[in-house]
């Protein structure tokens, strides 16, 4: 076995230490650099993140505020409409209200006389053929300055046909509702009323179950039921 010397045991130990110093050396320049690697990885990472949550914020903000905007419009426009809606709906109800108190009959207006309205009678025909037509066109004309108030139905302001004393047609023999007319100024109501040269009895009776009349002549004339005194001219029709 060779013996080693102090000497050389000197020399090997401190090989030995170099070794070591260097080894440590080397583990801690990989240490280090590993380190180096990991801190990198995690900066380009958080800036990553950083710089993904920083555009999506705007993104966010974005969306939200076109949501308000969009629901702030959308309530605008729904308020908008139903105040529109509303408003319309109160001005047809007020339309509707004037008008219904219009042809409704006031207490507090007086019923039209003969001096507050005349009546006019016109026909498009004054000869006409056994079962053909004439049709009459009736006026109720406002000529006071008072307003007053009148039943423009055809069971009020009546249309009479008669031949000699006898009546032959009258416009009140089926029942008609009321249509009460509030006459201002220079008012005027316009009907028309078809006499289909027929005769009526004295109960209401299909057009079809009524009896024509004979040729001759007759009278038409219009009258208000309540109040005699207002006529019309008499219109005379012959019937051939």
């Amino acid at each position: 076995m060779r013996k080693i010397s102090k000497k050389q045991q000197q020399i090997y130990r401190r090989r030995r230490i170099v070794a070591v110093i260097v080894l440590l050396a080397v583990i801690a320049a990989l240490c280090g650099l590993v380190y180096g690697v990991v801190r990198g990885v995690q900066a380009v990472s958080g800036a990553s993140a950083s710089s993904s949550q920083s555009a999506s914020a705007p993104a966010n903000t974005s969306s939200n505020a076109s949501a308000k905007a969009s629901s702030k419009s959308s309530g605008t426009s729904s308020k908008s409409a139903s105040s529109k809606s509303s408003a319309s709906a109160s001005k047809s109800a007020k339309a509707s209200a004037s008008a219904s108190s219009t042809k409704s009959k006031n207490p507090s207006i007086p019923s039209c006389t003969a001096s507050d309205v005349s009546l006019d009678l016109t026909a498009d025909t004054t000869t006409v053929a056994q079962g053909g037509k004439v049709t009459f066109k009736v006026v109720i004309k406002h000529d006071s300055k008072r307003d007053c108030v009148i039943d423009g139905s055809n069971a009020s302001r009546i249309l009479t046909i008669t031949s000699g004393d006898n009546t032959v047609w009258r416009s009140d023999s089926c029942p008609a509702e009321s249509r009460q007319l509030l006459m201002t100024g220079s008012d005027k109501d316009s009907q028309t009323i078809a006499w289909n040269t027929t005769s009526t009895g004295s109960e209401c009776q299909a057009e079809s179950a009524r009896s024509k009349v004979d040729a001759g002549t007759y009278v038409a004339m219009l009258s208000v039921k309540d109040h005699p005194k207002i006529k019309s001219s008499p219109v005379t029709i012959t019937v051939q």
